[in-house]
């Protein structure tokens, strides 16, 4: 036999809102050993080029451009060109508003639905 849930509104609403937050690509993104290592490399280095990067890292260079294009495509990382160069680093305060849209709608829907 099969138990109905029961869901109030406030339920629904504020799981929606977890789901609506809940940005999939971003943590596919970060679930990547090698764009951590990224990650890693531009918190202890700052800003660097490619050239920098896939120095450290055992991947081909194109392998590390088409992370960092990722990347940068869901806002984790800046890119400033200068020269024949393309430089970049981690966009902090995106990085962080990114992480705590999705605490603040899971406090929230955790206070709901399992207290």
């Amino acid at each position: 036999m099969k138990t109905a849930l029961k869901c109030c509104d406030s339920t629904i609403q504020v799981t929606q809102e977890l789901i609506d937050v809940w940005d999939e690509k971003f943590f596919k993104m970060l679930g990547e050993p090698v764009r951590m290592e990224i990650l890693k490399y531009l918190m202890l280095h700052g800003r660097s080029d490619i050239g920098s990067i896939s120095e450290s890292l055992p991947q081909d260079r194109s392998v590390i451009s088409r992370h960092l294009q990722l990347m940068l495509d869901n806002g984790v990382l800046n890119c400033e060109k200068e020269t024949r160069h393309r430089y970049y680093s981690i966009s902090g305060p995106e990085l962080i508003k990114k992480m705590e849209l999705l605490m603040d709608s899971l406090r929230k829907c955790i206070s709901v639905c399992c207290p």
